[in-house]
């Protein structure tokens, strides 16, 4: 016979449990046992009517108790349960009341009617452990009886725990992309969609649910040779970002990308519907665009500047071929003219020489500015020739030790007549005949003629024109040719050095002669014997320019005397 039993239990009130009724108390214990103590029931305890204590020894630890906590029944696995929860310290092999918490979970089933399962944690063996324990109220032969069990659910838990992580890990990365989440049913309409969508359209996620999938936005038109999202949909086939147009809530159009793949049930293969993602590539697309655009005007730049470069390039090659014909005019002219005026000079020193009392009282003073002008013209037609060189870079430097001593001498004897003539005062050293410097003897010479010429050309008669010989830092000798003339402006300083500068002032006309490349080509020839000039000036006071050599070697420098011609 089967009995029907109506008990309430956590989660489960209402349940029907059924169970067939036993013919006689002790239908599960042999013919010659022994009737048990208390903890083993007798034929007169409810126990003897305990359902299925099979079944109860394979749920784990399970017992029956009558309502006041005595244990009627339980099986092994509750004793080891008890002493691993509760530290229940008893050795037996059975228990003959229920422990304090059991007690109270039994307390509040018989108050109450149910009790709330909750979780036990234990650890056993150094291995976390977690039960659930379910306790049932029932009756029978008239006497409330509670029976439970405790559910070993670590695996369980361990798993639900895996899911949760997992869950969460799954949520974390949709929310750290810029994409949304989506998923239909067989008939394409949305059944999931995550809430980054309503950073497009404005509004939740729930909005869209049972809404067509492609109703949210429309399909560009199809480009040729690429198959329609419709198509591809309804045969089925996955796709990966398709262009999607989107309206967002302000009207402005968006592209997404979709990109999707079907999902089939495992055991029919029937057709379920799409998982995917969309993604916003709007402002990609913008920026590419904007790069093409960009990339365009570059190409059309660098085409404007090829042209450009053609006509510097051209340019360029005219300046060069003009400033070769220009050199090759100068040298050529220089040379032309160094031959007549050769011949000038030479016959003019012969007339000179030849000159007795008879002659006119005029006919040497003419010879004489014959001659004066010549020089002028032989030493314009050098420094435009060095000119030349210079820019060409075809000058030729023997560098070796020179005689500072020799230097003077030269130059002075190159001066002094025209020093005489003018009234002027020279002051020259009296220079040590080792003394030497590193230098080519003609470039030297021709810097000091320069120097000493430009200072007689521009000081008044009665004044004074003279050299300083001094040794400086570095191993460098000073050798500073000095005037007392109007001097130079200081604006005008540094450009006296500028080829073919002349200096203009109310003071310093330009009625001089020169053509203003003197101390340009002086100053080049300098650097490249690895000195210098600079200049020192004072208008009304003078001026002083300063030739820098190397030394050759080290010496002592001797008192300067004053000598006047």
């Amino acid at each position: 016979m089967t009995q029907v039993i109506r008990h309430k239990s956590a989660g489960e009130k209402g349940r029907l449990y059924s169970r067939r009724a036993r013919p006689t108390a002790h239908t599960d214990m042999p013919d010659d046992a022994t009737p048990p103590e208390r903890g083993n029931p007798d034929a007169n305890s409810p126990v003897a009517a305990t359902p299925h204590p099979g079944l109860l020894e394979h749920l784990g630890p399970a017992y029956l108790a009558r309502p006041d906590g005595e244990l009627l029944w339980h099986n092994d696995s509750f004793i080891y349960f008890a002493r691993t929860v509760w530290d229940v310290s008893s050795r037996s092999r059975s228990l003959q009341t229920a422990p304090p918490a059991l007690q109270q979970a039994i307390n509040t089933l018989v108050e109450t009617g149910h009790f709330e399962p909750g979780r036990i944690q234990t650890e056993a063996g150094g291995i976390e452990r977690i039960f659930r324990g379910r306790h049932f109220l029932s009756q029978q032969n008239g006497a409330p009886v509670v029976y439970g069990y405790f559910e070993d659910i670590t695996q369980r838990i361990s798993a639900e725990r895996r899911l949760t992580a997992l869950d969460d890990k799954l949520t974390d990365v949709i929310r750290s992309t810029s994409d949304w989440v989506w998923e239909t049913d067989t008939d394409l309409r949305l059944t999931e969609v995550s809430a980054r969508i309503a950073a497009i359209t404005g509004a939740p996620p729930e909005a869209h649910l049972g809404k067509a999938m492609l109703s949210l936005g429309t399909l560009p038109d199809p480009m040729p040779g690429v198959p329609d999202l419709h198509r591809l949909m309804a045969d089925r086939r996955p796709f990966r970002n398709r262009l999607f147009l989107m309206r967002d809530e302000t009207g402005q159009t968006r592209r997404i990308h979709l990109s999707a793949t079907p999902f089939f049930d495992s055991d029919t293969g029937r057709f379920l519907g799409y998982r995917g993602t969309g993604t916003d590539v709007t402002r990609a697309l913008e920026a590419e665009r904007d790069a093409v655009v960009a990339r365009e005007k570059l190409e059309e730049a660098m085409d404007a500047l090829e042209v450009s470069n053609a006509h510097l390039r051209e340019a360029l090659d005219k300046a060069q071929s003009a400033s070769e014909a220009k050199s090759d005019f100068l040298a050529l002219t220089s040379h032309e003219l160094r031959t007549p005026l050769n011949a000038i000079i030479g016959f003019a020193e012969l007339s000179r020489r030849q000159i007795d009392d008879t002659v006119p009282e005029r006919l040497p003073s003419y010879l004489d500015n014959i001659l004066s002008a010549s020089g002028h013209l032989v030493q314009i037609i050098d420094n435009l020739l060095d000119t030349v060189r210079i820019e060409n870079e075809t000058v030729d430097m023997d560098l070796i030790g020179t005689s500072v001593a020799d230097l003077v001498r030269d130059t002075i004897s190159m001066v002094e007549v025209r020093a005489e003539m003018g009234d002027i005062v020279l002051t020259i050293p009296r220079v040590a005949e080792d003394l030497l410097v590193l230098a080519d003897r003609t470039s030297a010479r021709q810097i000091l003629i320069n120097l000493l010429t430009n200072a007689i050309k521009f000081t008044s008669e009665g004044g004074r024109v003279g050299i300083e010989i001094v040794r400086g830092k570095e191993d460098l000798l000073y050798l500073t040719v000095w005037d007392t003339g109007i001097g130079i402006p200081v604006d005008q300083q540094q450009a006296v050095f500028d080829r073919f500068h002349r200096v203009r002032s109310d003071a310093f006309t330009t009625n001089t002669e020169g053509v203003g490349i003197g101390l340009h080509v002086a100053r080049n020839l300098a650097q490249l014997m690895g000195g210098d000039i600079t200049l020192e000036s004072e208008i009304g006071r003078g001026s002083r320019f300063t030739l820098a050599l190397r030394l050759w070697e080290h010496v002592t420098l001797e008192p300067i005397d004053e000598l006047s011609r």
